[in-house]
């Protein structure tokens, strides 16, 4: 009896070592989980922390002076500072197995066109495109007599520096004809404000960062004087950009100035009469239109010095917008360059019964309302391939970073957003953010 009482007392004794075993390797599970859960939710809040960390070292004077929120790094860099602040807040904490951090970059790189444009409408606040479209805060550069100035004449040549521009040579432009057609279609002012208005926002960006040969954005130091013209043309010559521009511009206006002549019946009848008298016979056809043509360009040259000093053109001139007098073409340069040898001796020698026949028309001296210099060329840009446009506009966001601040600073190595894997407990935590 005695003995059976032993051996039941032994059997509830290991029971009891079994129960109490499991319940220890129970709570040893729960402990263990709840250490993984633990540092699992420490993992997810802190990813999210670093995500923000990354996105707050945004470049300084990429945001000043382009309103523009993106971070220099690379895969590497951004995977050894996540390594660090990984490293350091779990160490020794409830024995976490970290294996470490990899960030994957590629997708939000600012040198790609779409991302670029992001950042753009980003950075712009709809009080500050309403201040630009009013055309707020440029200012006229005063200028010399056309000729370029001093800061005219940089080019790039660094053949490094050309090769990793956006736009890598994009080719692209308008010509004179078609600038001339849009210029009609706008008509005004307002017109142009209509284009602006749908166009895309790093026209904006141009209209309040970017400079052009006759008004200027702000204060800063830029590499290129005609930036607007750069967009245009393309090149790395500042000068071919000026000169190109104003030659488009020359065809445009000569193009209005003709078709104002032909609408103009007064004109059209002087013009008539002015070759009778040079030229009798059936060549009186040919002469017309040579006259037509030579009044033209004289007229736009008249035109260009005033777009050229801040004044306004209109698109097709009235008869009391007209600036060059009859008297003042028929003794021209540029009607004798049109004329043959033979033409010129009538002119000379109907000198009188010609000035009698330009007594009857009348001109001014000054324009009305029409277009001024940033309009006209903003009617160019605006006619550019809108890839190519914004290819252009990048470009200048690097050169003048790299005159300003950076010597090889380069958009492909700007980052609009992160993205990045912690390994952690053998369990991968991944994040992503980017600028809003």
């Amino acid at each position: 009896m005695r003995h059976l009482k032993g051996r039941k007392k032994g059997s509830s004794a290991v029971l009891t070592a079994i129960i109490f075993l499991g319940f220890s390797v129970c709570i040893a599970g729960a402990i263990g989980v709840s250490r993984r859960l633990v540092v699992s939710s420490g993992c997810e809040v802190f990813g999210r922390l670093w995500s923000k960390a990354v996105l707050s070292e945004y470049d300084v004077h990429l945001h000043e002076d382009y309103g523009i929120m993106a971070y220099f790094g690379n895969d590497d860099e951004i995977s050894e500072k996540l390594d660090s602040y990984l490293k350091y807040s779990l160490k020794n904490r409830l024995n976490s197995s970290v294996k470490g951090a990899n960030a994957e970059l590629t997708g939000y790189e600012l040198g790609d066109p779409s991302n670029f444009r992001k950042a753009l409408k980003l950075g712009f606040t709809s009080s500050a495109i309403s201040e630009l479209i009013s055309g707020q805060g440029r200012t006229y550069r005063g200028l010399d007599d056309m000729n370029g100035y001093e800061e005219e004449g940089r080019v790039i040549n660094n053949k490094v520096v050309i090769d990793t521009l956006p736009s890598r040579g994009s080719r692209g432009g308008v010509s004179g004809e078609s600038l001339a057609e849009k210029a009609e279609q706008a008509g005004d002012e307002n017109g142009i404000l209509g284009l602006v208005r749908s166009a895309g926002t790093e026209v904006f960006l141009l209209e309040r960062s970017f400079d052009n040969h006759v008004t200027k954005s702000d204060d800063k130091n830029h590499l290129f004087v005609n930036e607007w013209e750069y967009v245009i043309n393309g090149s790395t010559d500042d000068e071919k950009n000026y000169r190109s521009c104003r030659n488009r511009l020359f065809i445009a206006r000569n193009i209005l100035n003709l078709a104002s002549i032909y609408k103009d019946p007064q004109k059209v009848e002087l013009i008539t009469a002015v070759a009778e008298a040079i030229t009798p016979g059936p060549l009186g056809l040919a002469t017309q239109a040579l006259i037509a043509e030579a009044w033209a360009a004289l007229e736009t040259e008249e035109d260009l010095d005033e777009l050229y000093h801040d004044g306004r053109v209109p698109v097709i001139k009235s008869e009391g917008q007209w600036k060059t007098s009859p008297e003042k073409f028929i003794k021209s340069k540029e009607l004798r360059k049109k004329l043959d040898d033979e033409s010129k001796e009538l002119l000379d020698e109907k000198s009188d019964e010609i000035a009698d026949i330009t007594d009857g028309v009348s001109t001014v001296t000054h324009f009305r309302d029409g277009l001024n210099y940033d309009e006209y060329l903003m009617l160019m840009i605006l006619s550019v391939n809108e890839n190519v446009r914004l290819l252009r506009i990048m470009d200048l966001v690097q050169i003048n970073m790299k005159y300003r601040y950076y010597r090889d600073f380069n958009l492909m190595e700007y980052y609009t957003g992160t993205r990045f894997t912690l390994e952690v407990n053998g369990k991968s935590h991944e994040f992503e953010d980017a600028y809003k």
